[in-house]
């Protein structure tokens, strides 16, 4: 229990100590290196194009190939409860 306590105590103080060092830091001379690094980048040009004209084949949809990948673990499940017999393949019949 002690080195459970002792490992999230560590990991608590690791996970704090960069938040800790970069609050440290002055504000002004981040934001003026983000204004010298965006002054630097060109305009980045985009273009979203959603209509992509009928999609694909129903059977590469990521819904349908987890559809049937679950009927399959199902099948293969009835298959192998139905091999095994259920009670040993013996009747006992008491009078």
């Amino acid at each position: 229990m002690r080195s459970l306590i002792l490992t999230l105590g560590l990991l608590l103080g690791v996970l704090i100590a960069p938040a800790g060092l970069a609050a440290a830091a002055p504000a002004t001379a981040v934001v003026a290196s983000v204004d010298a690094y965006q002054d630097q980048q060109p305009s980045a040009k985009i273009d979203v194009d959603i209509n992509r004209g009928g999609g694909g084949a129903w059977y590469t949809s990521p819904v349908w190939l987890a559809i049937g990948g679950l009927a399959l673990v199902v099948l293969v499940l009835l298959v192998v409860s139905a091999t095994r017999g259920g009670g040993g393949g013996t009747t006992v019949v008491r009078g």
